[in-house]
């Protein structure tokens, strides 16, 4: 469902994501976490072994968003957004790359995580999250999403200092989110409107936007690339269709994956973008594209329900 890039070219990969509402459609998924080493693609995603009694504990774990933060030391906090029976939390993990293992530091919880889809770490234990729908019934999401209600968010989390609060409102289902390298904007993807935007933050930690580029609906996730700051974006092709697949897994539903150039120097990082799509399927095989990864030349692409895909590009027309 999610991916993230660690410096030394490990991708670490959430999987298992369960909707509960769903329980009768399809049987829930093994949660996990795997490694997928980039540098050793022939040695397939690894899963991590959770430490401790924390699977004990929680027995509905259901991995969804990813983020990470490093700190001055080099350790790794790995961020999970977790679909529990009673409501939505956010783990932190220290993760060892040596040992492939994930050690739960903490968990936090508000009253605000709702509908929590994608996470963003801008400090250690501060965060942005992206809230796809406003309601909380199934019944009344599904609703939402037909009617393209404006009624999803980002919110801003600080455990150090316990603000919680609406960063961006307004936002027709939010989806994927991601900061520029340097941190001066945060990227959100808008799936219903096909948008992704560019926002800065305030010194309050609310967010404005600044510029917004169209794409083809309905796009997911958004991978900055670590080298230029440009965006990949994956694309899944009609998610009112993900309901029947939930049940039925040979249902195809075609994906994309678009590489856009920006100038994350600049005022308006979408001025002078360049698109161009690096990836299509028809979903025939390989179904429901939600996250993709790229770097020096190698592409990871990730699906909803447990299928994934390497491939290498040997070159782009907008070249790193």
């Amino acid at each position: 469902e999610d991916m993230v890039l660690l410096p030394n070219d490990q991708v670490l990969i959430s999987s298992g994501f369960h909707i509960w509402e769903f329980a009768i459609l399809a049987p829930r998924p093994e949660p996990n976490i795997f490694m997928f080493d980039l540098k050793a693609p022939s040695a397939g995603p690894q899963k991590l072994v959770i430490e401790g009694s924390f699977l004990e504990e929680t027995p509905d774990f259901s991995p969804h968003g990813l983020s990470h933060w490093i700190d001055g030391d080099g350790v790794v906090y790995l961020y999970v957004i977790n679909h529990r029976r009673e409501g939505d939390t956010v783990e932190c993990f220290l993760y060892n790359s040596e040992s492939l293992s994930l050690k739960h530091r903490s968990t936090f919880k508000d009253e605000s995580f709702s509908n929590l889809n994608d996470i963003i770490v801008v400090g250690l234990d501060e965060f942005y999250a992206t809230h796809d729908h406003y309601f909380v019934p199934i019944f009344l999401k599904i609703l939402e999403t037909y009617a393209r209600l404006s009624w999803g968010c980002v919110s801003y989390y600080n455990a150090n200092t316990k603000e919680a609060k609406v960063a961006a409102g307004g936002l027709s289902y939010a989806n994927g989110i991601a900061k520029s390298n340097s941190g001066k904007f945060i990227y959100v993807n808008t799936m219903l409107t096909g948008e992704v935007t560019a926002f800065t933050r305030n010194q309050d930690n609310t967010l404005t936007a600044v510029q917004s580029l169209t794409l083809q609906p309905t796009n997911d996730n958004v991978f900055v690339s670590p080298v230029n700051d440009d965006l990949w974006i994956t694309v899944v092709a009609k998610p009112l269709k993900f309901i029947p697949y939930y049940k039925d897994r040979s249902i195809p539903i075609a994906g994309r994956v678009i590489h856009i150039t920006v100038d994350a120097s600049a005022s308006l990082p979408f001025n002078n973008s360049k698109m161009e799509e690096v990836f299509s399927s028809t979903g025939e095989g390989f179904s429901v594209t939600t996250i993709s990864v790229y770097h020096e030349g190698k592409l990871l692409i990730g699906t909803v329900c447990g299928q994934m895909m390497y491939c290498k590009v040997p070159f782009l027309m907008y070249p790193e």
